[in-house]
């Protein structure tokens, strides 16, 4: 559908897209990875689009965590307290020049919140705060760290995020005509909509949960326990029966569609979000494949994830190609293109020199692992044989130079291990200076690594990456892809665009294609200096993440696949009903 039809369906009522992260400037980390960078690619792109859209989330004042890798080989973790005044966002007050607050009861007590502004052009992001002095010293530790703190914690900034969201944008006069919860993390927010639909319209808990749902539309971006969180039925009761008190509905019956089918003592967010949502989506066509054997009675077609490309692909790329058209991109002369690439090339080794001290050379192969350390991206993959990858690294014809970069969360003990494993590698190996772990993995050293890298590596186990984002970026830039078929990557023809692992034998597959295919194509020069195959492969690259996997292509099909047929069947119902358009005041 045309935006500009759809604009002028939404009219003065915005989609609220919900999410618990928000990468949208390194002065503002409020992200830990993916979920975050593909929430902030949407708001940019909403915002080019001119689609009507609200970004809802919470404010970390100590953010996710700093990275620092010690002496002893290991991941620190350190909270720096968010710099109010750099910040790119500002304090929302009344004509009085106070706070604008929202009140949730929690216990028996009530938790406040001050909402902060975030403006990206004409899309504005809201963040809600509860480090007030208004709250006791456990309610402002809610808001304090992205993921932080423990499971009683968790369920309270999704309170917050999830309650307190849907009634901040009431109390500004904002009334959406959809919610978009981007995860499950703000599944919360049907209580406080059905709250809204009951005092307006007099309607019973039930009615106002079935109209209700007409106004949700939800993406689930993992299949992974971790990213799908279960809580004891008793522990999320105990937080939310104040709440429910207000609402005049029994305790039981508000948490029921949260209930797990399996063990009626545990409660499920993402449960709760697929037993409501309008439309759901997953984020590619492998995701969809496994999410229909895991909630078979749930319709959950594909939207794969795409990238904000004018964000994404260096400023060099885009004066030859300032509209990404995919015709422009074969104009480019092979020794134009390779000197682009090494301009970006160029700048990544200066960052990584400032960052490490270690300088890399500009005419050798950069080969980059950067994501989150967890065990199911193998992050160890390239160091199972380290005579093979030392013998990789030392040759003097052909040599290889690798970059990695990622964090462990906090509680993920393997993951911190994996980090530990690989930096004791690079020391017994005296690899030191040609494969660089490059520490605080951010946006701003993303930019970096995904425009100036030759080979970008991907190693999940397959059927569990359920997107991935990192290869579109660096692949929108011309970088090679070498990955096991899994999320994006398994609708595209690596072929020619890359290499494919074999996920049966990763490690010999990875090992081969680097010994074999890479790195001798990479060598493999004209007499101007020019790896031919690879500028060709380069385009090909450029070409496929262009046409198909950025975040213009995916919010369009949020347009025709979630919002439009979402906000006809909420309007149908209104027709039925008799009930405004505008529901700010009563038929």
């Amino acid at each position: 559908m045309y935006i500009q039809k759809f604009r002028s369906i939404l009219g003065q009522h915005p989609i609220a897209y919900m999410s618990a992260e928000f990468a949208l400037d390194d002065r503002l980390p409020m992200y830990s990875g993916g979920l975050g960078v593909l929430a902030g690619d949407v708001i940019r792109e909403a915002n080019d689009m001119c689609l009507p859209l609200v970004g809802v989330g919470l404010l970390y004042k100590e953010g996710y965590f700093t990275q620092v890798i010690t002496h002893q080989a290991k991941q620190r973790v350190e909270y720096t307290p968010l710099d109010i005044k750099r910040a790119p966002i500002q304090l929302i007050v009344d004509i009085d020049d106070q706070p604008i607050l929202i009140s949730i009861p929690i216990q028996g007590d009530t938790l406040y919140a001050q909402i902060w502004e975030y403006r990206q052009g004409d899309v504005y992001v809201y963040f809600l705060d509860t480090d007030i002095p208004a709250n006791n010293n456990s309610f402002r530790f809610i808001t304090r760290q992205l993921y932080g703190g423990n499971y009683d914690n968790r369920i309270l900034q999704e309170i917050v995020l999830g309650i307190g969201g849907v009634r901040a944008l009431l109390t500004l006069g904002i009334h959406p005509s959809i919610y978009h919860l981007n995860e499950s993390h703000s599944a919360f927010a049907i209580f406080e909509i059905i709250h809204h639909y009951m005092n307006e319209y007099q309607m019973t808990f039930d009615q106002a949960y079935e109209y209700g749902k007409n106004k949700i539309v939800f993406t689930n971006h993992t299949l992974l326990a971790a990213g799908n969180e279960v809580f004891s039925r008793s522990m999320v009761a105990s937080y939310v029966e104040s709440y429910a008190n207000e609402l005049g509905v029994p305790i039981d019956h508000m948490l029921k569609h949260g209930i797990m089918p399996n063990n009626s003592e545990h409660f499920g967010l993402t449960q709760l979000a697929i037993t409501m949502a309008c439309r759901m989506n997953t984020v590619s066509k492998i995701h969809c494949e496994q999410a229909k054997e895991l909630w078979p009675s749930a319709m959950m077609p594909s939207i794969t994830n795409g990238v904000h490309l004018p964000t994404w692909i260096s400023a060099d790329i885009k004066v030859q190609t300032p509209e990404f058209d995919q015709d422009h991109v074969e104009a480019i002369s092979d020794d134009e293109l390779w000197t682009l690439h090494h301009m970006a090339k160029h700048r990544l080794i200066d960052e990584v020199k400032y960052q490490t001290g270690y300088q890399l050379n500009q005419d050798h192969l950069i080969l980059t692992w950067a994501r989150r350390m967890t065990s199911y991206k193998r992050p160890d993959l390239l160091f199972q044989d380290m005579k093979m990858l030392q013998s990789l690294i030392s040759d003097t014809k052909m040599p290889l130079q690798v970059l990695i970069a990622g964090k462990a969360h906090p509680h993920d003990i393997p993951g911190q291990e994996y980090i530990h494993q690989i930096l004791k590698a690079i020391q017994e190996y005296n690899l030191q200076g040609r494969v660089i772990f490059v520490q605080n993995y951010t946006i701003t050293l993303s930019d970096f690594l995904v425009k100036g890298s030759d080979v970008w590596l991907n190693t999940p186990i397959r059927g569990n990456e359920a997107s991935g984002t990192s290869g579109m970026k660096s692949g929108a830039n011309g970088v090679l892809q070498c990955s096991v078929s899994d999320g994006w990557m398994d609708e595209v023809a690596l072929s020619e665009i890359g290499w494919e692992i074999s996920n049966e034998q990763s490690i010999n597959s990875l090992y081969q294609l680097l010994q074999q295919k890479i790195i001798p194509l990479y060598y493999e020069r004209d007499a101007e200096g020019i790896s031919k195959e690879w500028v060709y492969r380069m385009k090909k690259t450029m070409i496929a993440v262009w046409g198909y996997f950025s975040s213009r292509r995916m919010l369009q099909e949020y347009v025709d696949i979630l919002y439009r047929p979402t906000l006809e069947k909420e309007m149908k119902e209104k027709h039925t009903h008799h009930w405004r358009r505008n529901y700010r005041t009563r038929s």
